[in-house]
């Protein structure tokens, strides 16, 4: 309980951190207290007076920033500036979409991952095949996401082939490393000697020997994956967080996106805490 409690302090702290990190950069960009709406030549000057000061009184990193919390805490996320709308509603129909590309691109990067390294790490003598698959997640790794997701969008691929493509080659890398270690054991040699076939090996020996630390793995590619999809959303232009959180940090909205980094914030130290967690399971029954 110790443990878990220290994980959840730390949490709350790098959330609080990354808020308030985005709200000093968004508060000290150039423009960051314009309006738009202040070319409109019809205005007046008390109006365009009260703007801006409404504008300097929602972004202030003082009595605003705290101001935001303290709603929050009480079930309020305020007012999009840009989208005149409340961020509540905002993150509800934005989030359905980016959760459907995470949750599909993790699952074919975990498909198509294991399915590179379950035949290399068990056919370890395969040289062939272990120097394909190699230079394959290799020259995957070597385009950033931003090309990738450039070359969906140009071959008009959906949002999920660059998360897919994305993910693939880090999960394969990782997993072929665990499961060559848990094919090494003695007991796999044992069970292959009594004719015991490779799909119950796979499954009864090599899978159970290396679960904690693919549920570790899990966890921290879902926590790539939050990171990943918010620039490629932008990129492709797709409904989403990803998109919303670019609308934002061009029209410089401080109040939507306190509460989209904050958002995004929790889930990956939520993953991260997770995948620590279950990393911490092995070493502890050690000792």
């Amino acid at each position: 309980m110790k443990i878990v409690g220290t994980q959840l302090v730390r949490m709350l702290v790098l959330v609080l951190l990354a808020a308030f990190g985005s709200a000093v950069l968004v508060r000290f960009s150039p423009g960051a207290l314009v309006d738009e709406r202040e070319l409109d030549p019809r205005l007046s000057a008390s109006t365009l007076a009260a703007m801006r000061a409404q504008r300097e009184a929602e972004n202030s990193l003082g009595n605003g920033f705290f101001r935001y919390l303290w709603s929050a805490l009480h079930g309020d996320l305020g007012k999009s500036q840009a989208n005149n709308a409340p961020i509540a509603g905002l993150l509800k129909s934005n989030a359905a979409a980016t959760l459907k590309r995470v949750g599909a691109g993790l699952a074919g990067a975990w498909l198509f991952g294991l399915a590179l390294a379950i035949p290399v790490a068990a056919f370890r003598r395969a040289w062939v095949l272990d120097t394909a698959t190699a230079l394959f997640a290799g020259f995957l790794l070597s385009l950033p996401a931003g090309v990738l997701a450039l070359l969906c969008l140009t071959f008009g691929a959906p949002v999920e082939i660059v998360l897919l493509l994305v993910l693939t080659p880090r999960i394969f890398r990782y997993s072929r490393n665990v499961l060559a270690q848990a094919y090494g054991a003695p007991c796999i040699d044992m069970a292959r000697a009594r004719g015991i076939g490779e799909w119950r090996i796979l499954s009864a020996y090599v899978f159970t020997g290396a679960a904690p630390q693919l549920f570790a793995l899990l966890a921290t590619s879902l926590s790539l994956a939050i990171g990943s999809i918010i620039p490629i959303e932008a990129i492709c232009d797709a409904a989403g967080l990803g998109r919303l959180a670019w609308q934002a940090a061009t029209a410089r909205d401080l109040p939507l996106l306190l509460n989209l980094t904050m958002l995004i914030a929790l889930a990956t130290t939520a993953a991260m805490t997770f995948a620590e967690l279950i990393a911490r399971r092995p070493m502890e029954a050690a000792q």
